[in-house]
């Protein structure tokens, strides 16, 4: 008995829900044409496609014009005269209709119309061997649409009045509920927005082809040799090149089944007679087109097939050993050799030789290039000749999550798994025109799972500015998907500035047009309106070359603004005591001074000149004015990572005026000087590694915590008390984070209360809101209590992301966020993302 005649025994309805205002769209939703009909007439046809002969459409808003249709295509219409309600009013109003019919319903909303009619099928067979109220569709662990809903709960369906809608009632049969995996993007697919409408327009015409993400979940799940993994991303860049190639020559390919064919040719490679194999898998994935890719990337008979998608992908499969790109004669040398000995396997290696050199011929004639001129630009990619070492390693690999990121030359998104590999954890990414990608993210594979065991919990913008339409991070505002408030926003004051370091965020430099006052307090009245407090850096380019800058000090204060700091280098405030005392009048707290070294070869190396001598006098300039400051060291290997013990004894013997040493391991972005490569990282417990060896253990890893509010891998935090003699004591409390501050519930917020706090200059007037808090502590001495609050110092840091390190699930956490202009706000690693074509997404670069 087949899959479908199976399914049968259990009679399974379609129920689409059609009936709503399509208030977002601005245009009826199961009207709007998508691939070869409407929305509607797909919904209906998916169901049809999949053996499902019942389909009930409920339909409200425009029923006059919907019905029609519904009844041509077949399908039985039902009216909700409710639908102004909301969705659960037809839900029940379909439930009402079918129950008497069936043992289940498909549950499809018409603005989700492009799964995939194997979808289906995997949700019926599962629903013919399982007795579960509900079973969902599941891709990369997420639920999506349609949920197969067993009779079982109609009758509860029906007798609710609505409250917390259909999740409420699927919620209580959670943990009878199953879920079926399936490799479809689609059933997270909707279209509420004419953004999203023309995304699923673009998307329609791929329903036989699985996109890059459905690729990478198959190859996750299915294919567990990392070294397969490696040699079908390097075969995807090598199909793409000469798809891309043939297409300019004139030759109808659909790139995107050359790029599906690829990725998964050895889905099944380790299994007997992989090509057919995978063809099964691939088949039974809802895919048949790449199937037959699948099947032949073998064997072709090229005088059948000519230069298609099929021949594409069999010689990019010839053209890559391992995951390196060689010649078809080094390819096949070395199974002529294997193969010495078994007559008829050399004749059939000979025979895949010669069709190789054929493809090769006719893409050559084509596209008038040779095939090494057509893969120049992949040939030598550092990901592809990787260098050999010394003795061979054997390096143990596992995925440990699915992620996104972005490609560091397009900044397209894409899918990312970080990887362990012996005792480092990387992101791996493959971008389809521009190859795999592979960054160490993490060193010290041991401590990772420990470090981000600690997530903090989600809190949603309270007043988005942007839609969620193209998805993270194309949508910053911030959009309804981030999930966390905002802690410090940056107003970027200028863009000028008195350095040109070889290594900056925003290729500061030039003598641009500073923003006006008005716009400055425009974009702070935007922050009041959002009726979060927040704390505000004022940050460039160099701040302090605005001879206004006191001005826009206190302009935040009077706003409301309970912590105002600035973010320099220092040269003014060396120079300049006065400047200095206008900017400690005006209300400012702290300066977050650039510093990263105590000798002068470091500045040479990372800010172009000589400045250590200006950071002493800016310092001492602070601390004449009661100003907090916080040192910002940017770490780079091989260039100061030897003096970060020496950076925490100098900042101790410089408390109270130093309040905390930030350091900040260096990212690639902006003005950067070449392709960085691991070696050019430092990761998060490596500084830690690194204070403790070089605090002779007087400072120890067990005294860090990752931070409270943004993803724990982005930050570490201890904080310690100065004794008398500059030895350095935890006071961190077990199983707290220094981002305490006062309670409450909100991660962001207690960061927000810590930095204000703490960072501030120690003589200064106390906020009411810092002395608050400071007036719950209980001492046994004022005097003692009074020193030691005097004589603390926080040891800090956080490890921006770049386009090699952007991890979307991190991005989503974070808190720091930069004013874009009215009221949206960018997480500072979106806004400061470049890749190396030059491109960003947010930021203008100033050269």
């Amino acid at each position: 008995m087949s899959d479908t005649s199976c399914c049968r025994s259990k009679t399974v309805v379609g129920l689409v829900l059609a009936a709503g205002l399509s208030s977002r769209m601005g245009s009826f939703k199961p009207l709007l044409s998508l691939g070869q009909g409407s929305a509607i007439e797909n919904a209906v046809g998916l169901f049809r496609r999949s053996g499902i002969a019942d389909v009930t459409v409920v339909v409200g808003h425009r029923a006059d014009d919907l019905v029609p249709v519904v009844r041509r295509l077949d399908a039985t219409p039902v009216l909700n005269p409710d639908f102004a309600l909301g969705m659960y009013s037809s839900v029940k109003a379909g439930i009402q209709a079918i129950a008497e019919r069936c043992d289940g319903c498909l549950l499809l909303p018409v603005d989700i119309p492009l799964v995939r009619p194997a979808t289906i099928e995997s949700l019926r067979r599962a629903f013919l061997a399982e007795n579960a109220p509900v079973i969902y569709p599941v891709f990369r662990g997420r639920h999506g649409h349609p949920p197969l809903i067993s009779r079982q709960l109609f009758a509860e369906i029906l007798k609710s009045d609505g409250t917390g809608g259909l999740c409420a009632i699927l919620a209580r049969h959670a943990e009878q509920a199953r879920t079926v995996t399936v490799y479809d993007e689609g059933i997270h697919r909707d279209m509420d927005t004419p953004k999203d409408y023309e995304t699923l327009r673009d998307l329609a015409r791929l329903a036989e082809v699985p996109g890059l993400a459905e690729c990478e979940a198959m190859l996750m799940d299915l294919q567990p040799n990392p070294g397969v993994i490696a040699h079908v991303h390097t075969v995807a860049v090598v199909a793409g090149r000469l798809a891309t190639s043939l297409v300019k020559a004139g030759i109808a390919l659909d790139t995107d089944l050359v790029l599906a064919g690829s990725l998964l040719h050895d889905i099944a490679k380790g299994q007997p007679d992989h090509p057919a194999s995978g063809a099964l898998l691939v088949a039974r994935s809802g895919y048949p087109a790449v199937s037959a890719i699948v099947a032949s990337h073998s064997d072709l008979d090229f005088s059948q097939s000519g230069l298609d998608e099929k021949a594409i992908v069999f010689l990019a499969d010839k053209l890559v050993q391992g995951d390196r790109i060689v010649s078809v004669e080094q390819r096949f040398q070395r199974t002529f050799d294997r193969l010495a000995s078994d007559p008829q396997g050399l004749v059939a290696a000979k025979g895949r030789h010669a069709t190789a050199l054929q493809i090769i011929a006719a893409i050559e004639t084509r596209t008038h290039e040779t095939l090494a001129q057509i893969l120049a630009a992949v040939s030598d990619r550092p990901t592809v000749e990787m260098k050999t070492p010394a003795k061979a390693q054997t390096i143990e690999s596992k995925v440990l999550a699915t992620t996104e990121s972005v490609c560091p030359v397009c900044l397209k998104r894409i899918p990312a798994h970080r990887v362990q590999e012996n005792d480092a954890v990387y992101l791996k990414k493959t971008c389809p025109e521009h190859g795999m990608f592979k960054t160490v993210t993490w060193r010290g594979a041991e401590s990772y799972r420990d470090w981000g065991a600690g997530q903090p919990s989600a809190s949603t913008p309270n007043r988005p500015a942007t839609d969620s339409v193209r998805g993270c991070p194309y949508d910053c505002g911030l959009c309804p998907d981030h999930r966390q408030q905002s802690c410090c926003v940056l107003i970027e004051v200028t863009a000028r500035c008195n350095l040109t370091c070889p290594v900056c965020f925003a290729e500061a430099g030039g003598t641009g047009k500073d923003p006006a006052i008005g716009e400055i307090r425009a974009n702070l009245q935007a922050l009041k309106i959002s009726g979060r407090q927040v704390n505000i850096q004022l940050s460039g380019g160099e701040p302090t070359l605005r001879d206004d800058l006191p001005e826009i000090v206190a302009m935040a204060r009077d706003m409301g603004f309970p912590f105002v700091q600035i973010n320099t280098n220092g040269i003014r405030l060396a120079r300049d005591e006065s400047y200095a005392q206008r900017l400690r009048e005006a209300g400012l707290d702290c300066v977050f001074l650039q510093f990263d070294g105590l000798t002068d070869d470091v500045y040479r190396a990372i800010r172009g000149t000589d400045l250590y001598d200006l950071k002493i006098r800016a310092i001492d300039n602070c601390a004449k004015n009661h100003l907090g400051v916080v040192l910002v060291p940017v770490l780079v290997p091989g260039v100061n990572t030897s003096q970060i013990g020496d950076i925490i004894r100098f900042a101790a013997d410089r408390s109270p005026v130093v309040r905390t040493v930030h350091f900040q391991p260096i990212s690639y972005f902006g003005r950067y000087p070449t392709v960085p490569q691991d070696d050019d990282r430092i990761t998060i417990p490596e500084v830690l590694a690194a204070i403790e060896h070089q605090m002779g253990s007087v400072i120890k890893i067990s005294d860090f915590r990752p931070g409270t509010a943004e993803n724990p891998y982005c930050s570490f935090n201890g904080d310690f008390i100065v004794g008398a003699d500059g030895r350095l004591t935890s006071s961190l409390a077990p199983k707290t984070s220094c981002c305490g501050g006062a309670n409450t519930s909100d991660p962001a917020e207690r960061a927000r209360r810590f930095v204000a706090q703490r960072w501030a200059g120690p003589d200064a007037p106390a906020s009411s809101e810092a002395a608050g808090a400071d007036a719950m502590m209980k001492v046994d001495s004022l005097d003692a209590f009074l020193e030691s609050r005097s004589r603390t110092l926080c040891i800090s840091g956080m490890a921006f992301q770049d386009a090699w390190t952007l991890d979307l699930d991190r991005l989503r956490q974070c808190y720091i966020h930069v004013a874009a202009g009215g009221d949206r706000l960018v997480p500072l690693c979106a806004f400061n993302l470049s890749g190396t074509d030059g491109g960003t997404l947010y930021r203008q670069p100033c050269s």
